[in-house]
């Protein structure tokens, strides 16, 4: 090979390897760009009215209207227990049998007796008056002595304290409450044994924490769904409490159910939702919110980097949060990536 051609050949390698050193470099520089960056999603927000969704949880209970309470005037124990509390009833439908105290129904026959034993004296005190053989005076104590016997017995009888077996009957149409004795129980005068009250519908009653009950009213619409399942049944709040229950620890808010609601029955577990005042506002995914110590805020994309926008949430609804602050509508605002950002950051778009 002559000089020349030598020459030419090497002057062709170091071209080429000129031209691929470039190559190599630019690829270098755009990866390098890549990985200063972060991919992320965007949306714009959109103006719309949002109605801000309170979700609470709680059950079905059976709402009652005026009641009567089942008691004795004598001492009685409980031989049959036909009902449990909750319970519907028929008017006419047996509640429960009861036998007198024994020590009730001592007390009555010792009455009988007593006046028993008054009317033979009496009768004897007559006898020997006829005779002249008693004073007036004799007979008058006699009389007085069969005259408080028998008050005595019919104090007894009024008490229903004879001896024997009496059968109590629901005297309306209602539900059992107030259940204070179990089948075998002796109990005392004047004690009730349960409460019968009239069925006057159904009510869910939601737990609301304290903080949130101001925002609650009467009238307000709630969406009730059972827990496990079922369709949603349209009603109203019929009462806000104002105090917490010991049990939940929350504030009981009531909600009238209407007579269709054949599917919840008293205790099923229900959710509620109740839409709140509805707000126009800037509307975004939930997910472009983000929140810190200095408050909640958003990232915008501006001129391909990532700029830091502090708002503040007006109002959330399902998946969207209402928003209002100083970011310009008109430019995206990062909903996916956005947690890796900080403000001034390099940020690549994917498609959403």
């Amino acid at each position: 090979m002559t000089h020349g051609v030598l020459a030419m050949v090497v002057l062709s390698t170091l071209a080429l390897a000129a031209c691929g050193s470039g190559t190599g470099d630019e690829a270098a520089k755009s990866g390098d760009a890549a990985a200063g960056s972060v991919l992320v999603q965007t949306a714009l927000p959109t103006r719309q009215s949002l109605s801000q969704t309170e979700v609470l949880y709680g059950e079905v209970v059976q709402d009652v209207g005026d009641s009567e309470s089942v008691s004795f005037a004598r001492a009685i124990q409980i031989s049959k227990l036909m009902v449990g509390s909750g319970q519907s009833v028929k008017r006419g439908d047996v509640l429960l049998e009861v036998t007198t105290d024994p020590n009730a129904a001592t007390t009555y026959l010792q009455a009988q007796s007593a006046v028993a034993g008054a009317e033979h004296d009496y009768k004897v005190q007559q006898e020997l008056a006829s005779e002249h053989l008693a004073t007036e005076s004799q007979l008058a104590s006699a009389r007085k002595t069969l005259t408080d016997a028998q008050s005595a017995l019919a104090a007894q009888q009024q008490l229903g304290a004879a001896p024997g077996k009496q059968v109590i009957h629901a005297g309306r149409d209602g539900i059992v409450g107030g259940l204070t004795a179990q089948q075998g129980d002796r109990i005392q005068a004047g004690t009730t044994v349960l409460q019968l009250s009239q069925t006057a519908g159904k009510r869910a009653l939601l737990g609301a924490e304290p903080e949130d009950v101001r925002r609650l009213a009467p009238g307000m619409a709630v969406k009730i769904t059972p827990v496990f399942g079922g369709d949603p049944v349209a009603a109203k709040i019929s009462e806000v409490l104002d105090v917490i229950n010991p049990q939940t620890r929350l504030v009981d808010v009531a909600v009238a159910l209407p007579d269709t609601s054949s599917q919840l029955i008293p205790g099923s577990k229900v959710r509620g939702e109740i839409s709140l005042t509805a707000k126009d506002v800037w509307a975004v995914p939930r997910s472009a919110v983000l929140d810190d110590a200095d408050g909640a805020y958003v990232f915008q994309i501006v001129g391909g980097h990532a700029k830091r926008e502090k708002v503040h949430v007006q109002v959330e609804s399902g998946d969207l949060a209402g928003i209002d602050g100083a970011f310009d509508p008109k430019q995206p605002l990062v909903v996916l990536g956005n947690y890796e950002l900080s403000d001034g950051m390099a940020v690549r778009t994917a498609e959403p």
